[in-house]
């Protein structure tokens, strides 16, 4: 099977750059099989789990759910503070194992630091900061439990990346998207399905991610603290905590609005749209990405992937926006009456969820630059993250649903226009 993946992989490469695959697209390639055969395995045991969450507990606990799951995103920003995002960068760019055992170190004990303090601010504060995101304060505390699960998930998932231990980290993404459609179907057999109960599954599945992961890499741990690497961390982390970290809430932001504007039924089908035209987005983006950050950060010059980034955009159009309507299609009805199929609405998620996939390509890109083009990516993340705001504020009471996408389009379109204005700027191979 991967045998004829590579001959698939090198002819479609060949043919749309017009050149001879090299040494290094083959190695990214080989990469990238591997990775696809994990993360396509816990894709399809997560869209199960979704449908079968969202019909089994209704509409309006499933936007319980979801709402818990878009809060724990922003919360992880503050949680991890960028660091898991930095020891991505400085493990891909460092050769040296003493070196690179001290970043991993440093890595991990920084931010298990971050995790423990914040967690502990969110519960004193969590009375206010609850009605901030207008949500009840019960949800909000399951919301501080989650975010710790997925910070760690997140701290082990970017360590393996770093270290390029891609082979365990898709081995480790299959037994995590197994292990929650068995626990899932378990429980509808034997127990009625909460929200709550969905929260604490994958809540269960990241902290077995962590606690395997961190075995299959303590060869790389010791428990100390490098300062000069703490340093350089903090100093990277610091952009990738507000603006990184963004790339992946901001899709989600609109969730919030409507459940401030709608209500929590709506913010359910809302995210079977998302699930199934931004979501598949995403995942395709984050399997990309997973190879793509550390490979690219260790290329100096960063003209040669530009130029193959501009190369494959139109196909983001032709084979992207037909994928997506029709994944939708499928989708929807899998959820069942509750979750109403609306054509044009389908359309606009179509090309919202296109303009996300090459708005988070061209960011990752920036931020394997260098501290420079971190600066740059976070400054352009945190000023269209207030157009988002400002967006859903005026369309979703307005437009309602349609509001919510009608903004993600007009955010991504301002940013993207952005990126291609400042280009040449940001990416130009002098220091």
């Amino acid at each position: 099977m991967f045998a004829k993946f590579n001959k698939l992989s090198r002819a479609l490469y060949e043919r749309i750059m017009g050149e001879q695959i090299t040494h290094n697209v083959y190695v990214f390639l080989t990469n990238f099989k591997y990775i696809i055969f994990g993360y396509s395995t816990a894709a399809l045991c997560v869209f199960a789990f979704e449908v079968l969450a969202g019909r089994n507990i209704g509409a309006e606990n499933y936007g319980k759910y979801v709402l818990i799951g878009t809060v724990s995103f922003f919360l992880s920003v503050v949680m991890t503070f960028g660091l898991t995002t930095a020891g991505v960068k400085y493990v891909a760019q460092e050769k040296e194992p003493l070196e690179r055992k001290k970043i991993v170190s440093t890595t991990y004990l920084l931010s298990l630091m971050f995790i423990t303090i914040s967690s502990i601010i969110f519960f004193i504060l969590a009375p206010l900061l609850s009605k901030s995101f207008s949500i009840v304060l019960d949800i909000f505390y399951v919301s501080i439990i989650f975010t710790i699960c997925f910070s760690l998930y997140t701290l082990s998932v970017d360590v393996l990346r770093g270290l390029n231990q891609i082979k365990k980290l898709s081995l480790l993404r299959a037994i995590y998207g197994v292990s929650i459609i068995f626990l899932l179907l378990v429980y509808i057999l034997y127990h009625s399905l909460s929200f709550k109960t969905v929260i604490g599954i994958i809540g269960a599945a990241y902290i077995l991610f962590f606690l395997v992961a961190t075995h299959n890499i303590k060869r790389n741990l010791s428990l100390s603290i490098d300062q000069h690497w703490a340093k350089e961390l903090l100093s990277y982390g610091k952009y990738a905590a507000i603006g990184g970290l963004l790339l992946n809430f901001l899709p989600r932001l609109g969730q919030i609005f409507i459940n401030k504007y709608l209500s929590l039924a709506d913010v359910g089908i809302y995210n079977a749209y998302y699930l199934a035209s931004i979501g598949l987005t995403v995942f395709f983006c984050t399997i990309f990405i997973t190879i793509f950050f550390p490979t690219a950060s260790g290329y100096q010059r960063k003209d040669s992937i530009t130029k193959r980034l501009k190369k494959a955009l139109p196909f983001f159009f032709i084979i992207g926006m037909p994928v997506l309507f029709l994944s939708q299609l499928l989708i929807l009805n899998l959820y069942g009456a509750q979750y109403p199929v609306d054509y044009l609405l389908m359309c606009f998620f179509s090309l919202s969820g296109i303009l996300i996939s090459i708005y988070a390509i061209y960011g990752w890109l920036l931020y394997s630059k260098n501290i420079f083009g971190a600066k740059v990516i976070t400054g352009l993340t945190i000023g269209i993250f207030f157009v988002n705001i400002f967006s859903n504020i005026y369309l979703i009471p307005r437009y309602h649903l349609f509001g919510a996408v009608y903004s993600t389009i007009l955010t991504y379109l301002i940013g993207i226009l952005c990126l291609t204005t400042f280009q040449k700027r940001i990416l130009k191979d002098s220091e």
